[in-house]
């Protein structure tokens, strides 16, 4: 009775353990310190684990572009599979740079800058072809000053917002940006920065519109963040955003610092101005682990930085079990100079809108709980 669960785990291990050494090598293909990959075909059990995992990590590029370069040898059935699901993905990314193209249009006709961030722009710049980096969304960076005219432009299109805003004034002033659905189901994110809560409420905004990097996509000259702030913005979104962020982004990580030349002293100097050495150390040391790459004069400062106070304290809304919208927000207070603004702060998230607050909370007093949870979460251990 107990043979067939032990084979059975028995049969999970075989498959597991070489699978996640190739997701690792095919996630760093290409960089300087990769993990070599198999030099034989992967059986279809583990074929079949290395594809899953690929597509819900993005990298389903990567594997392709191994698989086309003969860096990953595979049966002709693979070849077919990988080139199948390369394909799709890329006609997802056409149909996502048309509509970053369109929005782009329309705002520049409302008078309203943008810069273009991760998705499109990362490819273009960032890789040796747009082909090796796939996207799910459309992310553009505007003012302060013309969030709110730029949101109003893409709803005024037939856009809808998904989450209201907690009070009137606060995006343009505190908030991460919104994220708008097109009518063809298509999202846009329009940030005014790179984070919500503590560390998007420390960047110099103004920094990120002062040096820019041109690309062309299709007949339209649109504008990215220098490569330093790229890199930095790449930091963010590994270190803030997802509990366990996906292989893409920690090689959006690696790919900025190794594969082009990056102003690493620039990069650090900013990041310390915006006090986050930590998200940077942090998104680093994540990248270098998952993609087993060998260590560099990055990842050694990574591993051996430590946060002031403000950084760990910060850190623990985005990194610790209990974190959430709410304890990101509740840590912002710290981040805000000035007692007007800390109260104007405050007093916006006590008195949030029924809107805001039925879509993001499902009731004020579920808010109310979320809120007390999340202040004391934010205090952390004495």
């Amino acid at each position: 009775m107990n043979a067939s669960p032990k084979t059975s785990s028995a049969q999970e291990a075989a498959v597991a353990g070489p699978a996640q050494a190739a997701t690792r090598a095919i996630a760093a293909y290409g960089l300087p310190g990769a993990a070599e990959l198999p030099t034989t075909p992967l059986d279809a059990d583990v074929w079949h684990r290395v594809f899953t995992d690929a597509t819900r990590e993005r990298t389903i590029p990567l594997l392709a572009i191994a698989v086309a370069d003969a860096g990953l040898p595979a049966t002709p059935d693979q070849k077919v599979e990988i080139t199948r699901a390369h394909e799709q993905a890329m006609r997802r990314c056409l149909v996502l740079d048309r509509a970053l193209l369109e929005t782009s249009a329309l705002l520049d006709a409302a008078g309203i800058e943008t810069r273009a961030l991760k998705g499109s722009a990362g490819a273009h710049l960032d890789y040796p072809d747009p082909s090796w980096r796939a996207y799910g969304d459309v992310d553009l960076l505007v003012g302060s000053d013309q969030l709110d005219d730029a949101i109003a432009a893409l709803i005024a299109a037939g856009g809808r917002r998904t989450v209201p805003e907690i009070h009137p004034g606060f995006d343009r002033r505190f908030g991460k940006g919104a994220c708008i659905v097109r009518p063809d189901a298509i999202q846009i994110d329009v940030h005014r920065t790179f984070a919500a809560g503590p560390f998007g409420l420390t960047i110099d905004l103004s920094k990120l519109f002062t040096d820019i990097t041109p690309f062309v996509l299709g007949d339209r000259m649109l504008s990215a963040l220098d490569r330093e702030s790229r890199f930095l913005h790449a930091c963010y979104h590994a270190a803030l955003g997802d509990s366990i962020p996906r292989l893409t982004a920690l090689r959006d990580v690696a790919q900025l610092s190794l594969a082009n030349p990056l102003e690493l002293d620039t990069a650090l100097d900013r990041a310390r101005a915006w006090r986050a050495e930590s998200v940077v150390a942090r998104a680093v040391t994540l990248s270098w682990d998952a993609l087993g790459l060998e260590p560099s004069p990055l990842s050694r400062w990574a591993g051996s930085y430590q946060p002031d106070r403000f950084e760990a304290r910060s850190l623990r809304a985005y990194t610790s079990d209990a974190r959430s919208y709410a304890t990101q927000t509740a840590a912002g207070v710290a981040a805000i100079p000035g007692l007007t603004a800390k109260a104007a702060y405050v007093r916006a998230l006590v008195f949030a809108d029924r809107g805001h607050v039925a879509a993001r909370d499902g009731g004020y007093t579920k808010r109310i709980r979320r809120g007390w949870r999340a202040l004391r979460n934010t205090a952390g251990p004495r």
